[in-house]
């Protein structure tokens, strides 16, 4: 095997390989927040003194079930999308935001995810990177728009 034909093969066994990760990352999360319920839920008074900025977090997040579907159908809308390798750059462009989202939250409540989000979050830069021509095409080389001339002569097959 030749180098071209092995770093074409390590290329795309990678692009599978996080595709399929943050897949089931997502899926994980979602399912979480459906059921039975990431967040904490429930009456909560904070103290300061004893409770963490993570309790904190967890009830403001868990005060709403509409919040928490919203949040669930993003993520496993955009591991659908990375399952389907149609759709996967889709996918990987609504599941940016949301992991770098969760990165930010876990850096700044001390949440111990910290790790996993900060993979998750490095996994889809680099699959946007992977996939920098297709992008670079689509968003700022417009391809020229070609007019046909219409004929107004019809041309008749006669057999």
């Amino acid at each position: 095997m030749n180098k071209t034909v092995f770093l074409y093969k390590l290329k795309m066994s990678t692009i599978t390989t996080f595709r399929y990760v943050l897949a089931l990352a997502f899926f994980i999360y979602g399912g979480a927040k459906i059921y039975p319920g990431q967040f904490s839920t429930g009456d909560f008074v904070f103290d300061s003194t004893k409770d963490s900025a993570m309790q904190l977090a967890w009830h403001f997040f868990g005060y709403s079930d509409i919040y928490n579907l919203f949040i669930a159908g993003g993520e496993i809308t955009a591991a659908l999308l990375l399952l389907i390798p149609r759709t996967a750059t889709l996918g990987n462009i609504i599941y940016l935001p949301i992991t770098v989202n969760i990165t930010i939250l876990d850096y700044c409540f001390n949440i111990p995810a910290l790790f996993i989000s900060s993979l998750l979050t490095f996994m889809s830069i680099s699959l946007l990177l992977f996939e920098y021509r297709k992008l670079k095409m689509i968003f700022f080389n417009y391809p020229p728009i070609v007019k046909k001339e219409m004929s107004h002569h019809k041309k008749v097959n006669i057999l």
